[in-house]
């Protein structure tokens, strides 16, 4: 069994304060690009293990600190029951570049143990999502545009992507993101406060703000300094707490036409679709 994992963008990323609980509101538009990494599930006795390969599998931890067999794990625990298996993962969405590649790849293990699962566990899927981290959650939706709110476990509204290229700009810059909230001056956040209410519910058709961008350029300050050079070829957003910045083209070819002038100042860089439908897709074998 084979699922293809996609990376994601946060479109925009407003940081509305911190709560009491130390955690920071957020009201996020998440959309999916056609940039995938591809997680397989073999059926063995003795135990569950994780092997990875492909361009972007340097440094990646195989074992229990992986975000695949964590999933397995709390799986589980949950009272899921489903065969042990060799898990392995084609990588190619780069690892803590605010692509949430680790966490996508979280949701489709839980989605793949669903699919085989003798015993469903006791929580729901996305219960579980949130329990392995607050982007987890948004692989799991049916459509490929969605805005979060609260740790990004809320869905505040859905919409269909539109048809639009992208272009990756990837500098591998690391991104500490405790780094970046400890620099985010973010303005206490009332407990059960609403927010669904006041804010404009469509989808926005150019990306918008990201409140992370400042405190992440002073996390990393070779940040600023690759936002700088980019920024004079065409316009790029910072896609969660960093590094990767994103630019939407008019057309495919001035998209590769923005690719091939940056790839210079990158250490990747890539053209990539808009997704539609559901975020995970599932690959029969």
């Amino acid at each position: 069994m084979q699922i293809l994992s996609p990376a994601k963008l946060n479109w925009t990323l407003e940081i509305l304060g911190r709560r009491a609980d130390g955690f920071h509101e957020m009201r996020s538009w998440f959309v999916a690009v056609g940039l995938y990494d591809n997680l397989s599930f073999e059926p063995q006795q003795q135990s569950s293990t994780l092997t990875i390969s492909g361009p972007m599998a340097a440094g990646i931890p195989e074992d229990r600190r992986n975000l695949i067999l964590k999933a397995d794990a709390l799986w589980r625990k949950a009272g899921g029951v489903a065969p042990l298996g060799a898990w392995h993962l084609e990588k190619q969405i780069p690892a803590a570049g605010g692509l949430g590649g680790g966490s996508g790849n979280a949701a489709a293990a839980l989605l793949l143990l669903q699919g085989m699962a003798t015993t469903k566990p006791k929580l729901g899927l996305e219960q579980l999502a949130l329990t392995l981290g607050s982007d987890v959650p948004f692989f799991l939706q049916q459509q490929s545009a969605i805005l979060m709110g609260g740790q990004g476990e809320q869905v505040l509204a859905t919409a269909e992507a539109p048809q639009r290229s992208i272009v990756l700009a990837i500098p591998f810059i690391p991104v500490p993101t405790s780094g970046v909230f400890r620099n985010l001056d973010a303005p206490g956040f009332p407990n059960g406060l609403e927010n669904k209410a006041k804010v404009d519910l469509s989808f926005p058709t150019e990306p918008g703000v990201n409140d992370l961008l400042s405190a992440a350029r002073i996390a990393a300050p070779k940040l600023a300094l690759f936002e700088s050079g980019i920024s004079k070829v065409a316009r790029f957003h910072l896609s969660g707490s960093g590094g990767t910045f994103f630019c939407v083209a008019e057309d495919p070819q001035s998209a590769a036409n923005i690719a091939a002038e940056v790839a210079h100042l990158c250490q990747h860089s890539c053209v990539v679709p808009l997704l539609q439908g559901p975020v995970l897709t599932r690959v029969e074998t």
